[in-house]
């Protein structure tokens, strides 16, 4: 008995060690590769949601491979099928680590051309790298799950799902190894050695499981049947799998979008990668192992949390980025539990796991593909994180619609629902009329905008009174209060656009492209009694230019910036025709210095902004109006100077601006180490200055561009400017240079240098972070 109870113990431990391991390599490589692939395609925050579009579908290709394997063979011959898959797949990364020299990551030879087709081209390179082990991996869990529950070891035991939480954990403990613990301390070529490792401790451990299958003779034993659930006693089947289709969907579109309001204006680093993805994983755990889901506790936290996300979105950049993550954050572990504890709640029996989970991981992908591809294209904003908390209450109210033991069933009907979806479908044609997938008159527009407020104001009627007498005779309940309130608080969410009701904007033109969401707007001046235009990319402005005098320089180019300084100030400005490269165009404010005879070299990612700094829609001139040669290189500004150096085409600039972000967001490649020996390798001579833009919201560069100037025994000068008035904004821009260009009085005398030979070394060791290609910490640089 004892041996047996101990053979036992060894198995389930077999089967917990390959489904765990399976899951923490899952994640991991989803991160080094998603962090190896910024560098090669701009370093936007869009790449990693393509990334994990395409993790999302090879997760849906794992589940289909596992319900084939578990529906079409007999338990002795999956073992054997599934051993075959294996071996190909790890004779496959040896072949990779002896071409690559790492077991997951691509040679340099396999490095995008400037311009190309990003989204094509990170798929292309996924797939080639790691697109057969990750089918493998995100196969193992359900598979092995639907092996344990016909093995003898399952009987009189709990059913298999406590191995589904066992797979989330090692997917959070990987996830969250990777910023604190691998990023940190290895570089990218050392973590795929590692990973590679990993995996070969998977395949032994799957091998065992799969032997043990091979063995068992319990193929005829039935698995472990379990109560339906309140849905499916009263609907049919083909419902309970819609459900399981769309919940699964909502959550994940909340955790895409909320990954993309996080990332879009500080940037696109692991960490704030992680924490989304843990959160949705941590939820998972929560409603698929024990009974911590109560709709009690999740239903009014998910109204306050999403409240708590409206008012986020409308304060936008003056909310502290530390309390941006902690709302989002909650507002994402709130719709989660709802969705995935509603989603275990109707889980089948464990005959129909694999289908039940070949929908789970079907409704995955269809969020990601929604917010990845379909969003990008019919949205000219960022939309889907207020629709994903609607198509959260929406699916919460047909659950609870369709459990007949729920609290919203009373004798009494409850007006508040029917009104809670007839103003949704009151909002969604606004959506629609604003994404141009239908037209809306002008004539039904004021008749349109009252009918919605009247329902608005219905809403918050009953939600506070209770309507009508009959209705005031119910039991009063906090749940209905607080949806009822939901309906209002995502109505506005919905309805209204941040900073759009300030009577002093109008917006002219919005647009939307895998490199972000950019807007222009005509802002009215009070204290100078004019207007200008304003460029904004995300929410951030990235330049703006007066209607009247358009030749003036403004935003952060202005009167005391550094910038300005380090154009007029420049040796070569006295002896002839100027170079001046820009790694970001913006709308071109720079060129209105240029004169004739100049050379003005812009390097620009996003064709949107390209063509609307050029003058499309005629708001913006000052490429048009320049004295100089003006020439806009499309692409990535690091991989098309290299391609320049490569073919030995040096630029020989006087003044080369970095300048580039994404909304606030930093590309961290261009700020490295290996970047910043690209650029003095294009400057004309000693005298020759580099410019970064240190403005920024949420990180403190400075320290950065401090540590790269150290390296490279470059003089370094901070000119702060605080000119907030009309036109001009607060700047901050670091100069760099390795002559006497910064002696000029102009610029001794508007900024003070970085004296890096005055610190002790090991302290400048250890407080300024050397970024390189392979390593990089925003996390510490975080202004809190």
């Amino acid at each position: 008995m004892s041996r047996s109870s101990d053979s036992n113990f060894w198995s389930r431990s077999i089967f917990g060690i390959a489904i765990f391991t399976s899951a923490f390599l899952l994640f991991q490589v989803q991160l080094l590769l998603g962090k190896f692939l910024l560098p090669w395609f701009g370093g936007t925050s869009a790449i990693w949601a393509t990334c994990l579009l395409f993790f999302q579908v090879l997760l849906l290709g794992g589940y289909v491979y596992a319900h084939q394997i578990a529906s079409a063979f007999r338990p002795s011959l999956q073992g054997k099928a599934h051993l075959a898959f294996l071996a190909i797949t790890s004779l496959c990364l040896v072949v990779v680590w002896y071409c690559w020299s790492s077991p997951v990551l691509p040679g340099p030879s396999w490095k995008p051309a400037p311009g190309a087709a990003p989204i094509l081209g990170i798929v292309e390179l996924l797939f080639i790298s790691v697109g057969l082990p990750f089918l493998l991996l995100s196969s193992t869990g359900p598979l092995l799950q639907s092996w344990y529950a016909h093995l003898d070891l399952s009987q009189h035991n709990k059913p298999p799902y406590f191995l589904y939480a066992l797979s989330n954990a090692g997917s959070v403990l990987g996830l969250l190894s990777y910023p604190f613990l691998l990023e940190p301390t290895f570089r990218l070529r050392i973590q795929s050695w590692i990973w590679g490792g990993g995996f070969a401790v998977f395949a032994l451990s799957c091998a065992i499981c799969a032997w043990q299958a091979h063995r068992s003779r319990a193929e005829k034993a039935d698995p472990i049947e379990e109560d339906l659930s309140p849905i499916g006693a009263t609907s049919g089947t083909s419902l309970r799998r819609w459900l399981w289709f769309f919940l699964p969907m909502s959550a994940s579109v909340m955790l895409l979008a909320t990954t993309n309001l996080l990332t879009q204006d500080v940037a696109p680093i692991p960490l704030l990668w992680v924490l989304p993805l843990c959160v949705y994983l941590i939820s998972f755990i929560l409603t698929f192992h024990g009974s911590w889901y109560r709709r009690a506790i999740f239903h009014p936290l998910f109204v306050i949390t999403a409240a708590l996300a409206v008012i986020s979105l409308f304060r936008g950049t003056e909310m502290r980025v530390a309390s941006q993550v902690v709302i989002f954050l909650s507002v994402l572990f709130a719709a989660c539990m709802v969705c995935h504890g509603e989603l275990a709640r109707i889980k089948p029996p464990a005959r129909h796991l694999t289908s039940f989970y070949l929908l789970l991981s079907a409704g995955g992908a269809a969020g990601g593909v929604f917010v990845a591809i379909i969003a990008p294209t019919i949205f000219p904003t960022y939309w889907e994180f207020q629709l994903g908390l609607w198509a959260t209450a929406a699916l919460l109210m047909i659950v609870l619609f369709l459990d007949r033991s729920s609290w919203l069933h009373d004798s009494k009907p409850d007006l508040l629902i029917p009104v809670g979806f007839l103003t949704l479908g009151l909002v969604l044609p606004k959506y629609l009329a604003h994404a141009r997938l239908i037209a809306m008159p002008p004539s039904l527009r004021l008749a349109y905008n009252i009918g919605l407020g009247v329902m608005v104001c219905v809403c918050v009627w009953l939600a506070f009174t209770g309507g009508p007498n009959w209705a005031r005779r119910r039991k009063f309940r906090w749940s209905e209060l607080t949806l009822g309130t939901g309906f209002v608080l995502l109505t506005a969410a919905l309805y209204l656009a941040p900073g759009e009701q300030d009577p002093h904007l109008h917006r002219l033109h919005r647009e939307r492209n895998f490199y972000g969401a950019v807007a222009v707007y005509e802002v009215w001046d009070e204290a100078m009694l004019s207007s200008f235009y304003e460029f904004l990319h995300g929410r951030i402005m990235h330049g703006d230019q007066a209607k009247s005098d358009r030749k003036v320089p403004g935003s952060y180019y202005g009167e005391g910036s550094g910038a300005r300084l380090a154009v007029l100030t420049n040796p070569q400005r006295n002896l002839g025709p100027m170079r001046v490269g820009a790694i970001g165009l913006g709308i071109g404010t720079l060129a209105a210095y240029s004169r004739p005879g100049d050379v003005y070299r812009f390097y620009e990612i996003n064709p949107t902004v390209i063509r609307i700094a050029k003058g499309e829609g005629g708001y913006f001139t000052y490429l048009s109006d320049a004295a100089a040669g003006i020439e806009v290189v499309p692409g990535d500004a690091r991989l098309s100077l290299e391609e320049e150096a490569a073919r030995h085409d040096f630029q020989k600039f006087d003044v080369l601006f970095v300048d580039a972000f994404n909304g606030d967001s930093i590309p961290v490649h261009l700020l490295t180490r290996e970047a910043m020996a690209l650029y003095l390798s294009h400057l004309r001579g000693l005298d020759s200055v580099i410019v970064v833009n240190a403005t920024n919201v949420f990180v403190n560069l400075i320290p950065v561009v401090a540590a790269l100037a150290e390296n490279y025994g470059l003089k370094a000068t901070l000119i702060r400017s605080t000119i907030r008035t009309g036109l001009f904004q607060p700047s901050v821009f670091i100069l760099l240079t390795r002559g006497d260009s910064l002696e000029a009085p102009e610029i001794r005398k508007a900024g003070y240098p970085i004296r890096l030979d005055r610190l002790d070394p090991q302290r400048v060791k250890d407080e300024l972070p050397l970024w390189t290609d392979d390593y990089s910490n925003v996390a510490t640089l975080l202004a809190r």
